[in-house]
């Protein structure tokens, strides 16, 4: 998932072209930081107010969860910066 808005036109064809089927993001979802998600192959936690990813989420067959992210999102994040990758 990706906001075209967010990039260049010559970025844009770089990401079509590589991610032909990726989903696309609109303002207002990036706005609400729907694209401030993670996930683990399957579920995908994203703040609920990411509206209409939901729908596109899971019609590609991903379990999205929403979180209320209304608090953080005064501070300029949401579900990614609440989390801490482990590889082990």
């Amino acid at each position: 998932m990706y906001y075209p808005g967010a990039f260049t036109a010559a970025s844009r064809m770089v990401l079509c072209t590589l991610f032909p089927n990726a989903i696309h993001a609109t303002a207002a979802e990036a706005e609400v930081f729907g694209l401030n998600a993670i996930s683990d192959g399957y579920h995908v936690v994203l703040p609920q107010a990411a509206g209409r990813l939901f729908d596109e989420l899971r019609r590609r067959g991903f379990a999205p969860i929403g979180v209320d992210m209304s608090e953080l999102m005064k501070a300029g994040g949401a579900v990614k910066c609440c989390s801490l990758e482990l590889h082990g």
